[in-house]
């Protein structure tokens, strides 16, 4: 609560209810470190306790080297300031939790600790606190950390970050699809689930007919889908239970094309052959909601999809597309609808268009040169940064079971009577500082292992075929297709055809280094491994 024209008089005014608290920020890069990020974190802690009327103490800031490697001494010293000064800090500021810990299972740790120091977390741009909003969201966090941990574990075993990322589920696929047993094989899953011969257009049957309010009741929709067939397919009776499952909301996404992330909630599109569209997928939980209507307009045409990719050459606006009727049926033309540009009026033949369109896509395509260093420089890279991850990793390791060998001899101490109980438990709360900080260090040091190798394959075969894959890939996805080759856009001239765009990174590095990438990658990388060379590679 303020003064009257305290402000202007130029006093600084103090409300009745001021808190007391310190910041901490640390970057992740040395890019950033030069930068401006954590300057510019800096700033906003420091106005968001003003604006929450938060008198800051200290400032503990990680850079130079520590964001140069995985140590948080500062964190420690953070925290060591807030058990030290308990009763006299209110609130710890952040920018981000993903400042201090990059997972649940370390946020909790710390936040817990600092509850019993009397302190409060607080993020300038995440909603945590104490208000039920708020709670709701940490419980939310809290919930899904075991679940985070037996996923991270999952993928450093059969690199599923890599498979979900390529479009392709991960785990046993959903009911209507075949299980190839690639790990009964012994082998990693390199290509989406096909459907069941049988079971497929089944529940493809079930969702679009319960989308169109077929089926008041979960137990009807099974009736109707053994009578279709599913229970002698499956052996065994189709129940309410099992129809649930089938249209809840990841499935339902799923069966319409569409992967969750489980740990970030991310829409990956799949590679497995969709059995709805999204807008089916949107009907269902509708229905299921009670809330069932009319879908929205959507301006996506399949007669048009270079819509919103290809300009019009001279006013730089998107071609749209028409459909015509003459003696011989429809006809379809893409054309500029800008009155103010010579062009307007003057149609182009979807035909014509979409087929210099394919011819364009060879053109930018990279050469075989291109995708050999491509591959060997991203192996090299990955497998160099492996490298420090592991050893980091090693030395936390080392660190934890050193630390916590230490708090086992301060208990110790503590029995024998040499350390009184005040001096013990001190001890104690200052080596679980210790512990909570090298835990979260261990934490990033631990690269997840990814396959490189498959990841890289399937992008140069997707990468190599261009116009198959535009021809092959459903039409409602073709213009998100298009806006990876081209991000913004691609002119078009009646005469030229198409012009110069940016295209996307992996296109760009290749028209500039007309397939040779020997200017951005080491040489070294790909010379044989002598002492010498190992040498001038470890100063560089």
């Amino acid at each position: 609560m303020e003064l009257l024209g305290a402000t202007e008089l130029g006093y600084q005014t103090v409300p009745l209810d001021f808190m007391k608290g310190i910041i901490y920020t640390r970057v992740s890069s040395d890019a950033q470190v030069l930068g401006t990020s954590l300057d510019d974190q800096e700033a906003r802690c420091y106005k968001y306790c003003a604006d929450n009327d938060i008198e800051v103490l200290r400032l503990f800031k990680e850079e130079g080297e520590s964001a140069k490697t995985i140590d948080r001494k500062m964190l420690l010293e953070s925290m060591e300031f807030c058990r030290k000064n308990k009763g006299k800090v209110d609130v710890f500021v952040v920018w981000k939790v993903d400042r201090f810990a990059r997972n649940t299972e370390d946020h909790f740790a710390v936040r817990k600790i600092l509850l019993d120091y009397g302190v409060s977390l607080r993020s300038v741009t995440e909603p945590i606190g104490h208000d039920p909003a708020e709670k709701l969201f940490e419980t939310m966090l809290a919930g899904f950390a075991e679940f985070d941990n037996a996923i991270r574990k999952q993928r450093c075993s059969n690199g599923m970050l890599a498979r979900l990322r390529q479009g392709i589920y991960p785990w046993q696929p959903p009911l209507g699809y075949k299980c190839e047993n690639f790990k009964k094989r012994g082998e990693k899953k390199t290509y989406a689930d096909p459907p069941h011969n049988i079971i497929f257009p089944i529940i493809q049957r079930g969702l679009k007919e319960y989308g169109k309010g077929l089926y008041p009741s979960q137990i009807e929709l099974a009736k109707a889908m053994d009578q279709w067939g599913l229970k002698e397919a499956r052996g065994k009776k189709t129940t309410a239970q099992l129809v649930n499952r089938i249209l809840g909301d990841r499935l339902v996404k799923f069966y319409a094309g569409i992967i969750i992330d489980p740990i970030t909630g991310e829409e990956i599109i799949g590679l497995h052959k969709p059995m709805i569209s999204r807008e089916e997928a949107y009907q269902i939980g509708l229905v299921r909601s009670g809330k069932a209507r009319l879908l929205k307009y959507n301006r996506y045409n399949p007669d048009f999809p270079l819509r919103r990719t290809v300009k019009c050459s001279l006013c730089d606006k998107w071609l749209t597309g028409s459909t015509p009727r003459g003696n011989g049926g429809k006809y379809h033309y893409y054309h500029c609808l800008n009155k103010r540009c010579p062009e307007y009026g003057k149609s182009i033949s979807k035909k014509d268009i979409e087929s210099a369109f394919i011819k364009h896509l060879a053109k930018i395509t990279p050469t075989e040169k291109f995708f050999a260093v491509f591959r060997e420089s991203v192996i090299n890279e990955w497998e160099e940064n492996g490298k420090s991850f592991k050893l980091n990793a090693e030395r936390c390791e080392k660190q934890l079971t050193a630390t916590l060998e230490k708090k086992n001899r301060v208990r110790d101490l503590i029995e024998d009577s040499v350390y009184s109980k005040e001096e013990g438990k001190e001890r104690l709360a200052e080596i679980e500082n210790q512990i909570t900080a090298t835990k979260i260090s261990l934490s990033e040091a631990r690269i997840e292992q990814f396959d490189i190798e498959a990841a890289i394959i399937y992008a140069n075969n997707f990468i190599k075929n261009l116009g198959q894959q535009w021809f092959d890939i459903s039409p409602r996805l073709r213009p998100r297709f298009q806006k990876l080759v081209f991000p913004e856009g691609l002119p078009y001239s009646r005469v030229s055809e198409f012009g110069t765009a940016k295209l996307g990174y992996i296109y760009e590095i290749n028209s500039r280094s007309g397939g040779d990438l020997s200017y951005v990658v080491d040489p070294s990388g790909f010379e044989p491994l002598t002492s010498s060379l190992q040498m001038r590679r470890s100063t560089n």
